[in-house]
């Protein structure tokens, strides 16, 4: 079957627009961070990304300190929070994320830490896993 001059003009434009470069359109993905405290006593928590101070919070044992971290998937390695804890008779400031290092560990944008007694523990893969000790 031979083509008619109306179809070489459309298979011409199909074979261009699957050749065409594609360009960036990543954008920014949305990371959410949940810090779920299971202290015996009162922790005050304050995170900071290279952009935004989240404020200072504190959580009692059962609840949480949630932000969200928007991360340019253009400069991804740009993306961090530290956290400053204080209470509980513990302290310190921790990197609670680092996007070169959890990204891969947070199903779905979300990533999740449990503070307890001992230290914190960034939990995926169906199980915790001993990050920091106090």
């Amino acid at each position: 079957m031979a083509y008619s001059k109306v179809h070489f003009p459309i298979l011409l434009l199909v074979l261009l627009f699957i050749n065409l470069p594609s360009q960036s359109s990543a954008g920014l993905l949305n990371f959410n961070i949940k810090l779920y405290s299971e202290m015996n006593a009162p922790i005050t928590v304050s995170c900071q990304s290279r952009y935004e101070f989240f404020g200072n919070q504190t959580i009692q044992w059962g609840s949480y300190y949630n932000i969200n971290i928007p991360v340019d998937m253009n400069i991804p390695s740009d993306s961090f929070a530290n956290c400053m804890f204080n209470g509980a008779g513990k302290s310190g400031i921790y990197s609670m994320f680092d996007y070169n290092r959890d990204h891969l560990h947070c199903f779905y944008q979300h990533c999740e830490w449990r503070l307890v007694p001992d230290g914190m523990y960034f939990v995926y893969d169906d199980a915790r896993h001993l990050v920091y000790r106090w």
